[in-house]
C-alpha cells in the first residue's frame, strides 16, 4: 500500500500546526478525560439521545472559544457542567419548538427500561431541581460542593434536592400509571 496525498480539490486536510505554548495539548487532554462526563450529564439534563453528540460538541466548542479565560488550575468538571446545563436548556427549548418524529426505542432489557423511565421522569423536573439531583445523586457531589458549583446557598441545595426527589418520585408514579 502506498501513501498518497489527498487530491488537490480537498485542500490541506492535515492536522493544523499549533504554535508552541498555545496550551491546546491541555485542551485535548481535557477533551479525552471529560468527554464521557459531559455526554452522561447532557443525557441526564434531558438532551434527546439523537442530539447528545451535537450538544457535547457545543460544550467543548465553548471551552475552546473561552480557553484563555478559563482557570485551568481548578477542576474543569464544575465549569463544564455549567456549560452543559446551558447547552441542554437550549436544546430542550429548541426540541419543544420542533416536535420529534422519532419514536423512542422499545426496550426489552429491564435495566434499559428502568433507565429510560428515570430519564423521562427527570424531564418532568424543573431545571434547578434536576441539576441538583444530577450533581448529588448521579455525580456524588456534596451539598457544599454543589452550592459552590451553582453559586447558591447550601440550604437552597438541600431544599432543591428534597423537593426534587419528591417531584421525581411523583413523575415515576405518573409514568407508570400509578395513582
Amino acid at each position: 500500500m502506498t501513501n498518497r496525498a489527498a487530491p488537490a480539490q480537498y485542500g490541506d486536510v492535515s492536522e493544523p500546526v499549533r504554535p508552541p505554548g498555545s496550551g491546546l495539548d491541555a485542551f485535548d487532554e481535557i477533551y479525552e478525560r471529560e468527554f464521557d462526563y459531559v455526554w452522561r450529564n447532557l443525557g441526564r439534563l434531558g438532551v434527546p439521545p439523537g442530539d447528545i453528540a451535537d450538544a457535547v460538541h457545543e460544550v467543548f466548542l465553548v471551552l475552546y472559544r473561552r480557553w484563555n479565560e478559563v482557570d485551568r488550575t481548578r477542576t474543569m468538571r464544575p465549569w463544564l457542567f455549567g456549560v452543559a446545563r446551558k447547552v441542554a436548556a437550549t436544546v430542550r427549548r429548541k426540541d419543544r419548538e420542533t416536535p420529534s418524529e422519532i419514536d423512542p426505542p422499545n426496550a426489552e432489557d429491564p435495566l434499559v427500561a428502568q433507565r429510560d423511565l428515570l430519564w423521562r421522569a427527570m424531564a418532568f423536573l424543573d431545571d434547578d431541581r434536576r441539576t441538583v439531583i444530577i450533581l448529588h445523586d448521579f455525580e456524588g457531589h456534596t451539598g457544599l460542593e454543589i452550592a459552590e458549583i451553582l453559586e447558591i446557598p447550601a440550604n437552597t441545595v438541600h431544599s432543591r434536592l428534597r423537593l426534587g426527589r419528591v417531584d421525581l418520585l411523583a413523575a415515576v408514579h405518573k409514568l407508570r400509571g400509578a395513582p
